[in-house]
C-alpha cells in the first residue's frame, strides 16, 4: 500500500480513495486510527509500513487523527501525515514536523494529490505509471488511464 486513509466519515474516504486512486496510488482504507496502526502494523511486517497516512483530525471516539500521526511518526519516521481538516485551528498550535503536511476540507483533489506527492519518497514516484500527474482527464483523452479497480 501507498497510501493509507484513515476518515471515520465513509463518503469523504471514498471520495479521498478514489482521487488518490486516480492518481495511481494503491490505497487502503480505515473509519478508525486503532484500525490503521493495526492496518500499518501488519504492512509494515510484510513489505513495509504505508508511504503516507491521510487522516481527518476528527476521528470519532478513540485517538484522534493527531495522536495517530504522532503515533505513527513515533513508530515510522519516514511515513508522511497530511492531516484534513475543516477548521485548522483545530491544530491547536501542533507545529508540523518535515513530514507533515495539513489541507482544509473540503479539499480540491489537485491540492490533496500535492500533498501526498511531497510527502512520497521519490523511489515510490517513479515506480507510477506514466498518466500519473497529467490529471484524470487528460490521461483518459490520451487512453492512459488506470484500468477500471486498479
Amino acid at each position: 500500500m501507498d497510501v493509507l486513509i484513515v476518515e471515520d466519515e465513509p463518503l469523504i474516504r471514498e471520495a479521498v480513495a478514489r482521487d488518490l486512486r486516480e492518481a495511481g496510488f494503491r490505497i487502503d482504507e480505515a473509519a478508525t486510527a486503532e484500525a490503521a496502526l493495526a492496518m500499518a502494523e501488519e504492512a509494515a511486517a510484510v513489505s513495509g509500513p504505508p508511504l503516507v497516512i491521510v487522516t481527518g483530525l476528527h476521528l470519532g471516539p478513540g485517538l484522534d487523527g493527531l495522536a495517530l500521526g504522532a503515533e505513527v511518526l513515533r513508530r515510522w519516521p519516514e511515513v508522511g501525515v497530511v492531516y484534513m481538516t475543516c477548521h485548522p485551528d483545530a491544530l491547536d498550535g501542533h507545529l508540523l514536523g518535515p513530514r507533515e503536511r495539513y489541507v482544509v476540507k473540503p479539499v480540491a483533489p489537485e491540492t490533496l494529490r500535492n500533498a501526498v506527492r511531497c510527502l512520497t519518497p521519490a523511489w515510490a514516484l517513479a515506480r507510477m505509471p506514466s498518466w500519473v500527474g497529467l490529471g484524470h482527464a487528460v490521461a483518459a483523452a490520451l487512453g492512459l488511464s488506470a484500468p477500471k479497480g486498479a
